[in-house]
């Protein structure tokens, strides 16, 4: 996704390529955080809680995401600098995602 963003910023003519790798890369991320929630349990009573921590947390921020970017864009005139901070937002997911993505069990007990 950071690559659609990028372009979007460095050539903006090449919107069709930048839409397809933002499609592709959106689609990417969902089904790997989905399949990462499921991996890392051992049941699906372990797999409940973080699930709904995850997608809780993982609808409520992107849904917020879009006014302080307008805001962004209104206050410079100009998409240059929301697109440089979606680029930047979009290589921390990809370093979370990769450590997300070790090869270990997350443990969860009821209290």
């Amino acid at each position: 996704m950071a690559d659609g963003f990028a372009v979007l910023v460095s050539a903006p003519a090449l919107s069709i390529l930048a839409c397809t790798l933002l499609g592709l890369g959106g689609g990417a991320c969902l089904v790997l955080a989905l399949t990462i929630q499921s991996e890392r349990a051992d049941s699906s009573g372990e797999a409940a809680a973080p699930t709904g921590m995850a997608q809780s947390v993982g609808y409520l921020v992107p849904a917020a995401g879009p006014l302080p970017l307008g805001i962004l864009h209104d206050s410079t005139g100009s998409w240059t600098l929301p697109l440089v901070v979606l680029v930047a937002l979009s290589a921390a997911r990809a370093a979370a995602g990769y450590g997300a993505g070790r090869n270990r069990l997350v443990r969860y007990s009821a209290r």
